[in-house]
């Protein structure tokens, strides 16, 4: 089992965005951002626009990819800056205007009453807003999750999320090309790490979604299939050769 500490004190706190072609709402996600924590760092994953100019000017530290790598490529990157700069904590929330900035202090709140190093955004009070198919996708993933490791999250698939930084070394671990929600959770849940949850709202779409329920599915069953594998597999046998004295 993992032991970290049950309180730490939480000082410097920063947000976290990968941003990929944002160009029309990253400037306003890092303004708003800064009004509750000065340092928000955006991981530019190879756009092809002004997404990296445009956080800059917000006044956010940018990291430029060279080759886009997803989430599964850019949120380690942003992880491991967050450790070489010394913060106690990060935000994480997508630059797409999907989370609300605003709701920032929600986490704040809640790590100070609650003590739990890592918080997943909540948006399950407005299940009727939520598409069908997402809100079957989301059920399956929550029952999977506390089925195979007894942990209960309300909303798996949510990016936006806090971590303590001594949380990060586990979640750092394991590298995957897999969309980062889905893998750290199930790092985070199989080594016993408590999780809470803040209920956000979800916002309306500013453009078209990326994000493919189906797809989705499957990156969920291969993460889900190699956990279980993980969990269940069979120790090597010992052979006992019986020696003649």
């Amino acid at each position: 089992m993992t032991t970290i500490a049950q309180y730490k004190e939480v000082k410097r706190v920063a947000v976290l965005m990968p941003a990929f072609c944002e160009e029309r709402t990253v400037g306003d996600a890092v303004s708003r951002a800064r009004k509750y924590l000065p340092d928000v760092i955006v991981v530019d994953d190879a756009s092809t626009d002004e997404t990296a100019a445009r956080a800059e000017a917000a006044g956010a530290a940018v990291l430029r990819r060279v080759v886009n790598g997803g989430k599964g490529e850019a949120m380690p990157q942003g992880f491991r800056y967050v450790l070489e700069q010394g913060f106690d904590a990060v935000i994480t929330l997508d630059a797409d205007g999907f989370h609300d900035p605003d709701e920032i202090p929600k986490f704040l709140e809640a790590y100070q009453r609650t003590h739990l190093p890592v918080l997943i955004g909540n948006r399950m009070a407005e299940m009727k807003s939520i598409p069908v198919v997402r809100r079957w996708t989301i059920r399956m993933m929550r029952y999977w999750l506390d089925r195979l490791l007894g942990v209960y999250v309300p909303d798996p698939p949510c990016g936006f999320r806090f971590y303590r930084c001594d949380v990060l070394p586990f979640i750092l671990e394991e590298k995957s090309s897999l969309p980062s929600e889905f893998e750290t959770l199930f790092n985070i849940a199989s080594r016993r790490i408590r999780v809470g949850s803040v209920r956000v709202t979800k916002q309306p779409k500013r453009h078209k979604s990326l994000i493919a329920p189906f797809r989705d599915v499957i990156r969920f069953s291969r993460v889900l299939s190699k956990y279980y594998k993980k969990m269940h597999k069979p120790r090597k046998k010992i052979r006992l050769i019986d020696e003649e004295i």
